[in-house]
């Protein structure tokens, strides 16, 4: 490998950063996998005061800033629309982390249902093999559990999504380690 190589290899693969990221990785997809349930909230809630303090914010801005003068009503009419829906996350998180996934599931339902309405009318005309409906059957199936068990889900949702994340961590370890190697073995 000559020089250019080199700095190639280097540039496509930060040395120092790969076990930082893998560590990182790590912690949050045990914390996500371990509290599911907390870590959806706290995440609502984080969202929920941001949109609340814009909202906040905006009033603020309203009687002291530029738009003094002006009065913009949209401005006024944002900021309450903010205020409002940001209270809403911070009162009732649970409620509304079960109609996003409510949403998700009908979503998902939908795609599924359509996906497999077009497979069967495309086989009347075309051949289709059987394990092309799989695809679609597990979406319709996954958004059937979203739509009807949405509180349930979203736990091994945020599970799911955890594991995830530990096994991209494993694997971030396993080739920072890898390439570390090969780096050192070439220079």
């Amino acid at each position: 490998m000559d020089m250019n190589e080199k700095k190639t290899a280097g540039i496509f693969f930060d040395r120092s950063y790969g076990y930082a990221r893998a560590i990182v990785t790590l912690l949050v997809g045990l914390v996500i996998t371990v509290w599911p349930e907390e870590v959806q909230r706290y995440i609502i809630y984080i969202l929920g005061a941001i949109i609340l303090a814009v909202g906040l914010l905006s009033v603020v801005l309203y009687y002291t800033g530029k738009w003094k003068t002006e009065k913009t009503p949209l401005l006024m009419l944002n900021a309450i629309v903010d205020i409002v829906f940001g209270l809403i996350l911070l009162i009732r998180a649970d409620f509304f982390l079960n109609v996003i996934m409510f949403v998700f599931g009908l979503l998902l339902l939908i795609f599924g249902l359509g996906d497999i309405i077009n497979i069967i009318r495309t086989s009347r005309t075309v051949y289709i093999p059987w394990p092309v409906y799989i695809g679609p059957a597990l979406t319709l199936i996954i958004g059937i559990v979203l739509f009807f068990f949405p509180e349930e889900s979203r736990i091994w949702m945020f599970r799911l999504f955890g594991a995830g994340l530990l096994i991209y961590a494993v694997s971030e370890f396993w080739s920072t380690y890898l390439i570390r190697k090969r780096l050192k073995e070439i220079v």
